[in-house]
């Protein structure tokens, strides 16, 4: 029978859908097609609070919007802080994956930050199914992740994942599909860019969260500097008051991201602490997993493996892993089967990892 519906699913061209709303960027897969949606998750309103853009559109706008219009980011931190606007995002999203085939409800798969309340995750569960998808399934951040990275969960060893978002960094260990310890450390990509921000505000000079964000991209690092070049950006000296040109150095940029990073990996030493003797062995053969986009940061994974003395890796394409790994879920009905949480065990399921596994570190 299950065969016989997949069968079916395939003839009508139902589409399976992998989505990672995150902090930073939602991300939509295909099994089979990939990565055929990627935007930022920003969104802009007018002054009657219309929608009037979303994604890249709406990011061009951050910083340079008029009074009349209102950027925002409907996701803070993991959670959704903006519901109508977590709709709009969700809903245009997974049109746009539709939009070169017949208007069929698709399969999704989506992933909850490991810090979520129940409040929180029945928030992202009302903006997703608002989108009109035929059904939902929800998983951990985390395991998404450690899928789309190229992790078999499955295994009895005992493997660690660190996910690297724009709010939130996922950190479990994983075994025999199944969670043994997880911990959500609310620092990430987007403490980072502000962090940037303050650094260069102190030294009188105002950037906007665009520049700031491309500062960490191209000289940020963990660890020693490697050495680049100052770039030059633009902005607002406050001495001078007038917009000015300055060059960086990525010493500059290092410094302000030092805190930030330091949490995040004391985050992943304090789980790994925790844990029984058995498992700590198992990392010294399996390590860490690096995804999500903090782990393109320069250096990142030499600055775990090192603190740790555990081998740290960057999985293929960490930004789009959360992503590809719910869509590869949802085309693996043995896989599925065993992580799918049923609709009667939901509240449970999440009362579990709360209680049982679930850390929410502040370093």
């Amino acid at each position: 029978m299950k065969a016989f519906a997949g069968s079916l699913r395939a003839t009508l061209g139902c589409p399976d859908l992998g989505l990672d709303l995150g902090t930073a960027n939602t991300v939509v897969y295909e099994r089979g097609a990939g990565v055929i949606v990627s935007e930022p998750s920003v969104v802009a309103y007018d002054a009657n609070d219309v929608v009037i853009a979303i994604g890249h559109a709406a990011k061009e706008m951050e910083g340079r919007a008029t009074g009349k219009i209102r950027v925002v980011r409907p996701l803070q931190r993991g959670t959704i802080s903006d519901f109508r606007g977590a709709h709009a995002l969700v809903g245009k999203m997974v049109n746009r994956a539709l939009t070169s085939r017949r208007r069929i409800a698709p399969r999704l798969v989506t992933s909850v930050p490991g810090c979520a309340t129940d409040i929180e995750c029945k928030a992202i569960q009302t903006a997703v199914r608002a989108a009109g998808a035929r059904s939902v399934i929800y998983l951990p951040q985390a395991i998404a992740a450690a899928v789309g990275g190229g992790m078999d969960i499955t295994s009895i060893r005992a493997q660690m994942i660190v996910d690297i978002g724009g709010g939130t960094t996922e950190i479990a260990i994983l075994a025999q599909a199944g969670i043994i310890r997880m911990a959500s450390v609310r620092v990430a990509g987007d403490e980072l860019d502000e962090a940037i921000r303050q650094k260069l505000r102190a030294t009188r000079f105002l950037v906007g969260p665009l520049t700031a964000e491309r500062l960490k991209i191209e000289l940020g690092y963990a660890g020693r500097p490697p050495g680049r070049r100052p770039i030059m950006v633009n902005g607002m000296d406050l001495d001078a008051h007038a917009p000015r040109a300055r060059e960086v150095p990525e010493t500059l940029v290092g410094e302000a991201m030092l805190n930030g990073i330091d949490r995040i990996v004391r985050g992943v030493v304090s789980v790994i602490e925790r844990t029984a003797p058995d498992v700590a062995a198992d990392l010294i053969e399996t390590g860490i997993t690096l995804t999500g986009g903090g782990a393109c940061i320069t250096g990142i994974a030499h600055e775990i493996g090192m603190r740790t003395g555990l081998p740290t890796t960057v999985a293929p394409d960490p930004l789009f892993c959360v992503a590809r790994g719910a869509g590869e879920i949802l085309g693996s009905p043995t896989l599925l089967e065993r992580l799918r949480p049923h609709a009667d065990r939901l509240t449970r399921w999440y009362q579990s990892l709360r209680i049982g596994m679930r850390e929410s570190y502040s370093p």
